[in-house]
């Protein structure tokens, strides 16, 4: 067998073991020497690929069909630079537990470390941030290494999956000519079935926890049925809830257990719970975080899996469990509740915030929150990307509870503006509802090469430019009490872009309105034909800080005179 069928029938041999694991879709970043891997997966009538000519993007992406499916993708490219450029969005995966497989192709051994073109160290590129790494044989024929290429393929790709999810990386080194032998079929093999776990979670211990005064603390990205189960588990313990927007609490279904303006509430309560139940990260909302930090209870953390983040390290019993498992455990338990005047007080709470939001004059006029304001009320049965730094900030403090079945997403795991456009394409390429994207300008111009994809695949997304010139987030931080000097090229940043020019280099459609009644316009247009397109909100970096600080002194003066 010559050397063109020997690579052939080894990489399709590890496409059958991709396959039966899952793998059902592929990012391609194009290059030379990943031609073979690239071009049979291509072919594979059996797989969706999407090309993708910038590997950051592309990494991003493939987040974003992970996020819209809940499925594994593999992601594929070339040696050298190509695959470092995969990093970002590989630490990002690790973050939030997506199974992202990561092929990349190298030279072979006897290319390395002699000055060859475009070859450099990729063993263990991605260090402690990937689940696995695995280096491939150089391709072999015979029917043990043909079983080894399939068995990597299968395992890799399965383990991406095991809980906790995340990131997987497998290596090829492949040796020239690299033109693939497209006339040859893919062995058979043994087909392979995984049976799911169902386990019973034993909560004995937490029985006498269960009647006392508690509160629920949900982090991280949970999708519309599991937020649902959350707010289940909430009304039957009947303890109050807190969660930021991605948790999607305040999108699921109307409940008078959650607690929607926690940074406001968070801030001024004094209200102290018996006992804390947290279920992965901490939310957004800063205030939850130093509220937790004075509050002295037991708590519990409940995690999908061993990985236990919890940044304030005080939980005293942990649960491996899911909120299906823990939620259907919990409902066969005997307690006695906790008496309704516990919750009652957090709702009084939670009303008289609202009550100051719905007040506040400058959310009626025409401004970078009043937009975010109008964007989440007007979106029905439609999806939201919310990017980092102000968007996410301006959706968990001052936008109600919508029950309207949104989606939202977001990418928190480490926080990052990188590739915030890349992912909501891969979720728009997966997803028929309308989709949006809440944005400021600096995460836009991070991620420009997002706009492609969005134009190359013919996406109908609406993008909601907040643009303030710059970090408008600094405005928040303690930063801002530096001088212009320093803080304006450091912190400020000043972009001073056209995004008319942006969306028309794109082909996107591009509008300014100038009223909020022209935005709300454009907002319920979108979902009756949605399409590409950009929504440009001009402000300021100060102007939303002004807001916030009237907001807060108005809650605080309201919560004196209700205690006064």
């Amino acid at each position: 067998m010559n050397h063109q069928k020997v690579m052939t029938s080894y990489l399709l041999a590890f496409i059958e073991g991709l396959k039966t694991a899952g793998i059902k879709k592929v990012v391609i970043s194009p290059g030379s020497r990943s031609t073979p891997l690239s071009l049979l997966l291509h072919r594979d009538q059996d797989i969706t690929c999407f090309i993708d000519v910038d590997e950051r993007s592309a990494a991003f992406f493939a987040l974003g069909l992970i996020k819209a499916t809940d499925e594994p993708v593999a992601i594929v490219c070339t040696s050298g630079t190509a695959a470092a450029n995969y990093y970002p969005a590989i630490c990002e995966a690790e973050a939030t537990n997506l199974p992202l497989v990561v092929l990349t192709t190298d030279r072979p051994p006897e290319l390395r470390q002699v000055g060859a073109p475009q070859a450099m160290d990729q063993q263990q590129l991605y260090a402690s941030h990937v689940k696995r790494f695995v280096e491939m044989t150089v391709p072999e024929a015979s029917d043990e290494l043909l079983r080894y290429s399939h068995w990597q393929g299968l395992t890799n790709s399965l383990h991406a999956q095991q809980a906790p999810k995340g990131p997987v990386h497998v290596n090829f080194p492949l040796r020239e000519p690299l033109l693939p032998d497209l006339a040859m079929k893919a062995p058979k093999y043994t087909s392979s079935t995984i049976v799911p776990s169902q386990r019973n979670v034993d909560i004995s211990l937490l029985r006498p926890l269960l009647g006392k005064k508690g509160l629920i603390i949900v982090g991280e990205q949970h999708d519309i049925k599991e937020a649902q189960h959350y707010l289940a588990l909430a009304e039957w313990l009947n303890w109050p809830i807190v969660g930021d927007p991605l948790t999607n609490l305040a999108t699921s279904q109307s409940s008078t257990q959650y607690l929607k303006q926690s940074d406001l509430i968070f801030s001024e309560t004094t209200l102290q719970p018996e006992v804390i139940l947290r279920f992965g990260r901490l939310p957004v909302t800063k205030n939850v975080l130093l509220y937790l930090k004075r509050v002295h209870a037991p708590t519990i953390l409940v995690e999908s899996a061993f990985s236990w983040q919890d940044q304030l390290q005080t939980t005293n019993y942990f649960i491996e469990a899911t909120i299906t498992e823990f939620l259907r455990s919990i409902q066969q338990a005997t307690f006695t509740k906790v008496a309704d005047s516990w919750i009652t007080a957090w709702q009084q709470e939670q009303e008289l915030a609202t009550k100051v939001l719905a007040a506040q004059p400058l959310l009626k006029e025409f401004n970078e929150s009043a937009a975010t304001v109008a964007l989440v009320n007007q979106l029905h049965d439609s999806q939201l990307f919310v990017a980092n730094s102000n968007a996410i900030r301006f959706v968990d403090r001052l936008t109600a509870t919508n029950p309207n079945r949104v989606t939202i997403h977001g990418n928190r795991g480490v926080n990052g503006i990188d590739g915030l456009l890349s992912t909501t394409a891969g979720i728009a390429a997966n997803q028929a509802q309308p989709t949006f994207l809440l944005i400021g300008d600096l995460a836009l111009f991070h991620d420009m090469n997002g706009l492609e994809m969005m134009k190359q695949y013919q996406l109908p997304i609406t993008i909601v430019l907040l643009n303030n010139n710059g970090g408008g987030i600094f405005s928040f931080l303690s930063q801002q009490t530096l001088a212009p000097e320093d803080f304006t090229p450091l912190f400020g940043t000043p972009l001073d872009m056209d995004f008319q020019h942006v969306a028309k280099l794109y082909g996107a459609q591009y509008h300014q309105p100038t009223s909020l009644k022209d935005f709300e316009a454009l907002i319920i247009a979108a979902q009756q034909q949605p399409r590409f397109q950009l929504i440009e909100v001009r402000g300021t970096q100060k102007e939303p800080v002004d807001l916030w600080e009237t907001i807060c002194q108005e809650y605080q003066l309201a919560l004196g005179d209700t205690h006064g």
